[in-house]
């Protein structure tokens, strides 16, 4: 069971985490997380106990807006609200807006398997720094993210079949935040986590929800004057006049997919761009979509050129593409369906891959429209 995690008490400590230079933790005990009441629009209320504990035990990674850790509990008893291992995203109070935008947003998107789980946000004080440092408590996937799987299997791509189970599953929790009335707007391999299936294999996640939007909310207005994403995922629209809709949600999907069948980056075909004007150029003012090579089967082909309709009114959505022979190719998903069916076909149809995920840096290059958030070496082209 999800719960936040808030009006914390004195004492808790967490461990230094030396497999990283750009881990934040300090060389000795954290004091307690203090309470921040309007840290993120939640209704769950949870707060620790004076022997909640967790340890921080590697670092996983660094995003535009955050760095994860892996942290285990240390704290036993039937009270306990975090699981065993947990990821711990972390940035300084005063740059959390993305990540408390995101804790809102999985916090209404709980309980669903195709998005990951959130368990909470807490306050802590970085004893090195002397700065207030917010963190949110995230399910950890052991699979790690879907970028650095492709990246594993460069210029060959996954097997179809692992795929088309992939793509299943995002489509399957892409479905559940279109109810919702939210547009991820950073879909993309790095925002997508792969969980160990309950009986082999993995079950693709939707993270990275930093940059979100609720359509019909006050900062959404009417869609247009929105640049957000990452730049290589974007679609026309988006790139083009700024306009932000569930249709941006599909092109980057379509793109995540195609990387997923060739081991190549999306675009990759037109070297390497320099700047955001040429990205203007190339995916907003053309006639060009992103090169699907002829090798691939015939029903793949079908499916991205579905989902790289350059007018979004003729793009399909995400409901269509569920039923796509694409996905269904073995006929076995109703019309309609409850999520409980959707887990057990996934978790029949997954193979077993073991030791695949070795953990390095990707080379990324970054683009900046807001100025809020300065550019991370280690993040791709991405708009905040």
């Amino acid at each position: 069971m999800k719960r936040s995690m808030s009006d914390s008490k004195e004492s808790s400590r967490y461990g230094r985490c030396d497999d990283d230079d750009n881990s934040y933790d300090s060389d000795g005990p954290h004091k307690k997380p203090k309470t921040e009441d309007d840290a993120v629009s939640s209704t769950k209320t949870s707060p620790f106990r004076e022997r909640d504990l967790w340890v921080l035990t590697s670092f996983i990674g660094k995003g535009s807006y955050g760095s994860v850790h892996l942290a285990v509990r240390t704290t036993e008893g039937e009270e306990e609200s975090l699981p065993e291992e947990m990821a711990i995203k972390t940035t300084e109070f005063s740059q959390a807006s993305r990540l408390k935008n995101e804790a809102e947003f999985l916090n209404r998107l709980e309980d669903n398997p195709y998005i990951v789980s959130y368990y909470g946000n807490v306050t802590t004080h970085d004893k090195k720094t002397k700065k207030m440092v917010y963190n949110t408590i995230l399910e950890y996937c052991h699979g790690q993210c879907l970028a650095k799987h492709i990246k594993l299997h460069k210029g060959i791509g996954l097997a179809e079949d692992n795929v088309k189970i992939f793509a299943m599953s995002i489509l399957i929790g892409l479905k559940h935040i279109h109810e919702k009335k939210i547009i991820h707007c950073d879909i993309k391999p790095k925002n997508i986590l792969l969980a160990a299936g309950e009986h082999h294999g993995f079950v693709a996640k939707i993270s990275g929800f930093g940059k979100a939007m609720e359509k019909g909310s006050s900062e959404y207005g009417d869609g247009w004057g929105h640049v957000r994403g990452t730049t290589r995922f974007m679609s026309p629209e988006l790139i083009g006049d700024k306009v932000v809709d569930y249709g941006a949600d599909v092109w980057a999907f379509g793109c995540t997919v195609l990387e997923m069948l060739t081991g190549e980056r999306v675009w990759a075909e037109h070297g390497e761009l320099c700047c955001w004007e040429e990205w203007i150029t190339l995916i907003g003012e053309s006639d060009l979509v992103p090169y699907v090579p002829d090798s691939l089967s015939d029903e793949a082909k079908d499916f991205l050129s579905k989902c790289f309709k350059k007018d979004p009114s003729r793009r399909w959505t995400v409901d269509s593409l569920m039923n796509h022979p694409f996905v269904r190719w073995n006929n076995e998903y109703p019309e309609e369906e409850e999520e409980e069916e959707e887990e057990e076909i996934f978790e029949e149809e997954e193979e077993e891959e073991n030791e695949i995920f070795e953990e390095e840096e990707e080379e990324e290059e970054a683009i900046e429209i807001e100025e809020e958030y300065p550019k991370e070496e280690s993040e791709e082209e991405e708009q905040k």
